[in-house]
């Protein structure tokens, strides 16, 4: 079955394109230049290249195409620009300028469909050619299209530039896809070329921001590409395989790429040994073969990298030698040092993992995180919030909150949230300001976002989007298969795990979907989730013990019975260990060896536990 998205995609334009059928054509198109057109344009439309000339028309807004044509004559519409309905034909816009009514509301995950530049679906060898579409929803949308091309265009300023959909060998290149909300994206879109493109600036209203987004899409061709001041992430890949990336150019985005599938994307050239340019890579070129002697690192939670790295912009175009191959895999990475925090009976505890008996660290505590450096402590006492160093024990800060709620630090590394029924206020621990968001949910659990502008909240009624740069709005929520009892985002921050209460269910939510796109029965009620570094294995507590399921084929290879009650879990740092609060019966600490769940030691508490956090340094 098709996806939602693509579903959703299908009905709109089989919609839109019916519409138009059953009217009278559309108002004329102005025959000028638009005076807001030319006032927007930062970058003259491409230079097309010699082509086969077609016979030249002038365009009307919402006009059905059939047959390949020029256009003669600019057009301002307050809808669809055209709407192509035939196999095997050009558009050549001539250098001419579509512009539209504006990029509408936002509608993520699903596409901006209100008005289209160019709008095509269910076609094959459809090229769109030389000209520019702004101010449109989505300024050029594929869908269900075959071996079709977009070539020498400008978008700029729609909520989408390109949106490529469910689509196959297609072909995008000399374009450029500029201040747009979104820029290219490629969705359930495999076998395709993108190269040599601008793809540049596209602006934030979350989310958004992107340059180049591939979500479920396999085994593209990247190349020659500019990618450049994206106000958010350059590159970003979400279940997105076997792709093959090199030659571009990466500079002035924020942060510059994120891969979360371990060991399937290329991010270099096989033959030639050769990457892209890093505007950030550090490295040196010690021998002066143009390619960086260490590899440049990936975000993401499989550790992939760039092996060949440019040491300058375009050094594809002036190296003169063969790569010297310096490149050797990352040797496993030591065991850090590791200290477990509990909270247990109104107060926090720590023990290493071979201690005995964890040893009161904090009186009086009702909440308690873990900030992103992985070693300070967030302590909260009613309105009061506490940050002491897991290692030297010193307090760092110590701050009241107009608010009382759940704790969490917020990815950028130096602030905390406090999330209440009546309130939330984010406070950055290095400049002292406060920030108040009129937010009226019922919060449970905090799942700061990777793009540090929202936050994940668990409701009884799902999981709230809280803006934090929209004053607190919660636009959106993401409903599930029933109340969340456990919530659990993996490290590369992609993919959430919700716990189903009464149910044997896991959710498994898309952070840049919005939206459940899987779901992993289990064999027990789940009480609590943990997901192993390298987001494999899934950690399935319940009130008799502790499984672990792969998350490829949802198989149980292994489990843990306690006397117990499992009330949560955490992972060590590199995998090798699972740490297992237990109340009721027992009031401990067990600690388990990953993923085979064998239990190595257990740690005796005062109280029945019912939280666990791990600091490593």
């Amino acid at each position: 079955m098709r996806p939602l998205v693509a579903r959703f995609g299908v009905l709109a334009l089989t919609a839109a394109v019916a519409c138009q059928a059953a009217q009278a054509p559309g108002p004329q198109a102005s025959s000028g230049p638009s005076a807001s057109a030319v006032a927007s344009s930062p970058s003259p439309t491409p230079a097309a290249s010699p082509t086969v000339p077609y016979p030249s028309r002038e365009g009307t807004c919402a006009m059905r195409v059939s047959e390949s044509f020029t256009l003669a004559n600019d057009m301002t519409c307050a809808g669809d620009g055209m709407v192509i309905v035939a196999d095997n034909l050009t558009v050549d816009l001539g250098g001419h300028t579509l512009t539209g009514p504006g990029m509408g509301p936002q509608t993520w995950p699903l596409p901006q469909l209100d008005s289209v530049g160019v709008r095509v679906g269910g076609h094959t060898g459809v090229t769109i050619r030389n000209g520019k579409t702004t101010a449109f929803s989505t300024g050029i949308y594929f869908i269900d299209m075959v071996s079709s091309s977009i070539e020498s265009v400008t978008t700029l300023r729609n909520r989408f530039g390109f949106y490529i959909h469910a689509s196959q060998k297609i072909t995008v290149k000399d374009s450029d896809v500029e201040f747009n909300i979104y820029g290219l994206h490629l969705q359930s879109s495999d076998d395709s070329v993108l190269t040599n493109n601008l793809l540049a600036r596209q602006t934030y209203n979350s989310p958004g921001g992107y340059g180049l987004y591939l979500y479920a899409s396999s085994r593209n061709r990247i190349t020659d590409n500019t990618i450049d001041s994206n106000i958010n992430w350059g590159i970003w890949f979400s279940d997105a395989k076997e792709n093959v990336i090199f030659h571009n150019n990466v500079v002035g985005n924020n942060p510059p790429v994120s891969d979360n599938t371990e060991g399937s994307n290329v991010w270099y050239d096989k033959q030639t040994k050769e990457g892209n340019w890093w505007a950030d890579y550090k490295g040196k070129d010690a021998d002066n073969d143009s390619i960086g002697d260490t590899p440049y690192p990936i975000l993401g939670p499989g550790g992939m990298v760039d092996p060949y790295p440019f040491v300058a912009k375009d050094g594809w175009k002036t190296k003169r030698r063969s790569t010297i191959d310096h490149y050797e895999p990352a040797a496993a990475r030591p065991p850090r040092a590791i200290t477990l925090v509990a909270l247990a009976g109104g107060s926090a505890y720590t023990a290493r993992p071979g201690d005995d008996r964890a040893t009161l660290r904090i009186p009086d505590v009702a909440q308690i995180a873990m900030g992103t450096d992985e070693r300070t402590l967030y302590a909260a006492s009613g309105k009061t919030v506490m940050a002491q160093d897991i290692v030297t024990g010193e307090t760092r800060d110590r701050s009241s909150y107009s608010v009382d709620g759940i704790v969490a630090a917020n990815r950028d590394g130096h602030s905390v949230l406090v999330v209440g029924p009546q309130g939330a206020e984010q406070r950055d621990l290095t400049t002292g300001q406060s920030e108040f968001f009129n937010y009226h949910g019922s919060p449970e659990v905090l799942a700061p976002s990777y793009k540090h502008n929202h936050v994940f909240v668990a409701t009884p009624r799902g999981i709230d989007l809280l803006y934090l740069n929209l004053g607190g709005r919660t636009p959106y929520t993401i409903p599930l298969d029933g109340a969340p009892t456990a919530m659990v985002m993996a490290g590369s921050g992609t993919r959430i795990y919700a716990a189903i209460a009464g149910q044997p269910l896991v959710d498994v939510v898309d952070t840049e979907q919005y939206a459940v796109v899987d779901r992993i029965t289990t064999d027990v009620v789940p009480t609590s989730l943990a997901i192993s570094p390298r987001e494999d294995v899934l950690y399935v507590g319940s009130t008799s013990g502790v499984e672990a399921v792969t998350i490829r084929d949802r198989s149980v290879v292994s489990s843990a019975a306690f006397l117990g009650s499992v009330v949560d879990l955490a992972v060590s740092p590199n995998g090798d260990q699972l740490y297992v609060a237990l109340a009721g019966l027992s009031h401990a600490i067990a600690v388990l060896d990953a993923p085979r769940l064998r239990v190595a030691h257990v740690i005796e508490l005062d109280n029945d536990p019912s939280r666990i956090l791990v600091a490593s340094y």
